[in-house]
């Protein structure tokens, strides 16, 4: 396995997804963040759902890097 050095300041993320990504980020903060402000259960449900959709977009971004290394 060759170990890959980013350049500083590059995100993963492609400039194109970062708001919704920071929207999920958002969402799932307001719920089990250090300054969580919600602790409904519509707002768990929310965090829950934005973690999911998180989860699959970083899948689906570690297949498309893998496709192009």
């Amino acid at each position: 396995m060759t170990t890959q050095i980013r350049q500083p300041n590059t995100s993963l993320v492609p400039p194109q997804d970062r708001q919704v990504v920071d929207e999920w980020l958002a969402r799932i903060a307001a719920v089990v963040g250090r300054d969580a402000k919600e602790n409904s259960p519509e707002a768990c449900r929310t965090a829950a759902e934005a973690a999911e959709e998180l989860s699959a977009y970083l899948w689906m971004l570690r297949a498309l890097r893998r496709r192009t290394a």
